[in-house]
């Protein structure tokens, strides 16, 4: 029975991202009928400009979570032999950083 619990915890929360991305789809569909497409696409051209400017502060900043949790799984009691070796595989198939 918790075999069936943990499943559910893992589809439920997928199928109500996918259903709220169908229902911003729909309704992205519904304001370009309307005759806000125009509206929309300076919306989206503002998103691009916006997304470009943060990508160089928010990199770093993964990168530095992603450290914080191989740092946590080392330690002995929140971290596992399944985990160390999950963040070895990990390091092993991500390229490194390069500079642009």
């Amino acid at each position: 029975m918790t075999a069936f619990y943990e499943f559910l915890g893992f589809v439920l929360p997928l199928a109500g991202m996918f259903i709220v991305g169908i229902g911003f789809w729909a309704l992205g569909q519904w304001l370009r009928r309307k005759g806000y497409g125009n509206l929309l696409d300076r919306i989206s051209v503002g998103f691009g400009k916006v997304q470009r400017m943060t990508g160089p502060v928010v990199n770093p900043l993964c990168d530095s979570l992603i450290g914080l949790g191989r740092g946590l799984s080392r330690i002995p009691m929140l971290g596992s032999k399944r985990n160390r070796a999950m963040w070895v595989e990990l390091e092993q198939k991500t390229p490194p950083n390069q500079d642009k």
